[in-house]
């Protein structure tokens, strides 16, 4: 994801651009709290749901059709 900030000419202000998504500010601190927050949950570990209700620590190997498997 594209995370930038500018300045809005009028009315005067701060756009925090996310990609194709705008977000305006009226203050230069704001934008910079929301941007730091915003990459700081990006940033953050995440755990894989698995379908058991139970949380993986990495990506389930997914099947590959045609072989068969043991378990």
């Amino acid at each position: 994801m594209n995370i930038e900030i500018s300045e809005r000419q009028a009315p005067h202000g701060w756009v925090v651009h996310l990609d194709d998504w705008n977000v305006n500010f009226k203050h230069l601190q704001a934008a910079q709290d929301f941007v730091s927050l915003l990459q700081a949950r990006i940033d953050a570990p995440h755990v894989w749901p698995s379908t058991f209700g139970e949380s993986l620590r990495t990506a389930p190997v997914p099947r590959r059709l045609g072989v068969a498997s043991v378990e």
